[in-house]
Formats: structure tokens, C-alpha cells, sequence
């Protein structure tokens, strides 16, 4: 069935915004990525970027690893099939609890941000009578200051700088095992070069930093990093980043390379479809208001980047342009300005592409009693439903 049909049936059942995943193009992808890998290259999902049951299935299955950063992702994981190898664990907050949760559940690695982690996770092993494998998080000081979700050059909780690392003494840590470090710190980027550049500055700093804490740096994680485009049709080939770290890892004789892949295994491969509640002009402006927002998607006013927006199923040429706001009662509720017909009229969809990465979890679905988005996903040119949309009596106490 064309997409288009199976997207026609969502509207019907649901009769309201939804987000819809195309997982036959996302598998396509990852089998696209697995391809290439080199055996000392090791790709995981980031789950923060999408952490649905039936995407996470399809990462297991074609043999990805998942990078979890909280007790929700791991239990969201390891339903979906993934087990000790396949696991590691990212984040800034570690609690003892969550510490003794990840030991319980056997992941290949956990990432310490802090000193406070170390001792904890050491106590915790001790107590488990077991050893764990560990990975440091390092922040480096970069010379130019430009922004991202990730911190780039400011100063923020992923990690230890260099200088608070150097003077660990890891012999008091006799139940963890320092693998290497991991460092990543910039979001989103398309240019293969700037990746490069960046990629080896922190594996100069890297192993630098593994010399002079006296570990054998067996595996740098890069993070991720790896950047879609919302605004036009440029592409990061996997071939070519592939080549990229490949050639990396010999000049620095490097072991092994983690990378954590999140919106670039995902984001192009989910939609959100929201419905035209209003048309208006206010003092020459042209409005539309629809009936999902950032309850929905947030991303665009945490970021101030918009998601590509079309107008589902009406090709009218004669556009202007228009500025899409939520339901909610304020004006951060904006989804973007684009160009669109003309003849919009309450009642039509709006399809925000690129959303697949991202989207509800990362949204504000409680504020003002809406109801909380549905789902929708095409497997195996299968339909799928499942979670459908609830109203605020199905979740409200």
C-alpha cells in the first residue's frame, strides 16, 4: 500500500495529530550503515533521540547497540530485546540506585561524568563483588565559541575537563576498569570536514589525557554529532564519515571508535501530522494555528529551528507565506514560517518532516489539558498502531 494510503488510514482512525514513522526506510538505513562498518567501529543508538518500542526492535535486530541515559531508556532497551553487550550508559545524573540498576542489568559500559560517579560506582561494585568496565568523560576548551544543544565551547555537566581528570589517581578504584574516555560535545553538524577536524583534535587531547592518567585508551567514543538538514537537501553519506574515521584511527593508531547515533539513524524517517484549526491575518501577517504545538513537537522553540512543513495532499503552486503557531497560551508555541498555499483552510493537515528524531519525548504534552499525541508506524508495508491518541480525561488525575 503507498505511503500516502496508509497515511489517509491514520487520519481516519485517529482524528487527530499524530506522528508517523516509515520503519521499512529506517531499516533500509541501518542496513545501509551496517555494510560498511569496519569490525573496530562500533555504532549505537542514542535512545533520547527516539525511544519507541518498535524502532528500538529493528536497531536489535540489525545488530546496533543502544546508549541509554536513564533508568526509563535502559527498562525501554531491554524490553525491545537488548541485552549485556549491546548496552551502554551515557548521562550526567547517576544515582547509586541507578548505578546498582546498570550493574543488575549488565551493560558493556557506563560512562562517568564525575568523581562522585567513580566513588559511587566503585562502593556499588564493591558491595556486587563484581568489576565493571568504564568509560571517562572528558570536556575539552575549544578555541572559538559557537553554540550547540551539546555545549560546544561552554562549560557544562557532561564530564570532567582535562585538568580535573589528570589528577584522578584510578589505582584507588580497584573495581572499575577504565576502557578509555569518551568526548562529545557539538550537535548536528553536515560538513564532513568540520566533523574531521573536530574528531581529531579530541583524539589528540584524548590520548593525551590517557597517557598522563597512565590507561591504554582501547576505546574512544565520539559521540555523535552527525548532522541532518532541516532547510535544505544536503546529505552526510555513512560511506563517506566511515572513511573518514577509518582513516582517523590508522594515523592515530587508534583500537576501537564508538560513536552514538541518534537523529541521524532516525530523524528522516517520521513525520507529524497536525490538523489547521484557524486562518487568519493579523496586522499583515498571515497566521495559522493548528491543533498541535510544542505540546507536540518542542523542538523548534528550544531550538529555534524549524522542521520542514508541507501541506498534506495540496500541491496548489500559488503560495505566501504564513507563520504556524500551537494551541498553547503563549507565544513560544511557534512552529515555524514557511511558504504554503494559499488556499489553507481549517481542517487540513500540515505534514513536519524530519521529525523521527526528537519529537513527543522530547516535548511539553501536559500543559494546557491537550490531548497527548498518537503514533503510527509502517513495518513490512504493514500498518501499525501502536499508541493511539488520549485525551486529557485518559491521563489526568
Amino acid at each position: 500500500m503507498p505511503r500516502t494510503d496508509h497515511i489517509k488510514e491514520v487520519m481516519h482512525r485517529y482524528q487527530s495529530s499524530f506522528y508517523f514513522y516509515d520503519l521499512d526506510l529506517f531499516e533500509a538505513h541501518l542496513q545501509a550503515i551496517r555494510s560498511v562498518l569496519h569490525p573496530d567501529i562500533k555504532v549505537w543508538y542514542a535512545t533520547k533521540a527516539n525511544p519507541m518500542s518498535e524502532v528500538l526492535r529493528i536497531l536489535w535486530k540489525n545488530g546496533f547497540g543502544a546508549d541509554v541515559a536513564s533508568m526509563g531508556e535502559l527498562q525501554q532497551a531491554r524490553a525491545a530485546g537488548f541485552g549485556e553487550n549491546d548496552l551502554i550508559a551515557t548521562g550526567p545524573a547517576k544515582s547509586k540506585n541507578y548505578l546498582a540498576g546498570l550493574m543488575r542489568a549488565e551493560v558493556r559500559a557506563i560512562v562517568i561524568e564525575s568523581l562522585n560517579q567513580l566513588r559511587d560506582l566503585n562502593e556499588v561494585c564493591g558491595k556486587l563483588g563484581r568489576r565493571q568496565d568504564v568509560l571517562l568523560r572528558v570536556q575539552l576548551e575549544w578555541d572559538d565559541h559557537l553554540k550547540s544543544v551539546l555545549g560546544g565551547s561552554a562549560i557544562t555537566p557532561f564530564g570532567l575537563g582535562v585538568e580535573d581528570w589528570e589528577g584522578v589517581d584510578l589505582s584507588q578504584f580497584k573495581n572499575v576498569t577504565v576502557q578509555g574516555l569518551h568526548c562529545f560535545q557539538w550537535g548536528n553538524i553536515l560538513d564532513l570536514g568540520q566533523l574531521e577536524r573536530l574528531w581529531s583534535s579530541t583524539i589528540v587531547a584524548c590520548k593525551s589525557l590517557s597517557r598522563a592518567m597512565g590507561f591504554e585508551l582501547k576505546i574512544l567514543d565520539l559521540g555523535g554529532g552527525l548532522g541532518i538538514s532541516y532547510t535544505d537537501d544536503r546529505e552526510l553519506d555513512f560511506r563517506d564519515v566511515h572513511r573518514v574515521l577509518l582513516g582517523l584511527k590508522q594515523h592515530h593508531e587508534l583500537a576501537t571508535i564508538w560513536l552514538e547515533l541518534g537523529r541521524f539513524s532516525i530523524a528522516k524517517f517520521g513525520s507529524y501530522f497536525t490538523r489547521i484549526v484557524d486562518v487568519k491575518s493579523v496586522r499583515g501577517k498571515n497566521l495559522i494555528v493548528t491543533e498541535g504545538g510544542i505540546n507536540h513537537l518542542a523542538r523548534p522553540a528550544l531550538v529555534g529551528e524549524a522542521f520542514p512543513c508541507e501541506a498534506f495532499l495540496n500541491p496548489d503552486p500559488d503560495t505566501k507565506p504564513f507563520t504556524v503557531h500551537g494551541p498553547l497560551c503563549t507565544a513560544l508555541d511557534t512552529l515555524g514560517d514557511f511558504n504554503l498555499p494559499a488556499t489553507l483552510r481549517p481542517g487540513d493537515w500540515l505534514e513536519f518532516k524530519r521529525t523521527g528524531a526528537y519529537g513527543f519525548t522530547e516535548s511539553m504534552p501536559y500543559f494546557l489539558c491537550h490531548g497527548l499525541v498518537g503514533e503510527a508506524v509502517v513495518y513490512q508495508n504493514e500498518l501499525l498502531i501502536p499508541r493511539a491518541p488520549k485525551t486529557n480525561l485518559e491521563w489526568m488525575i
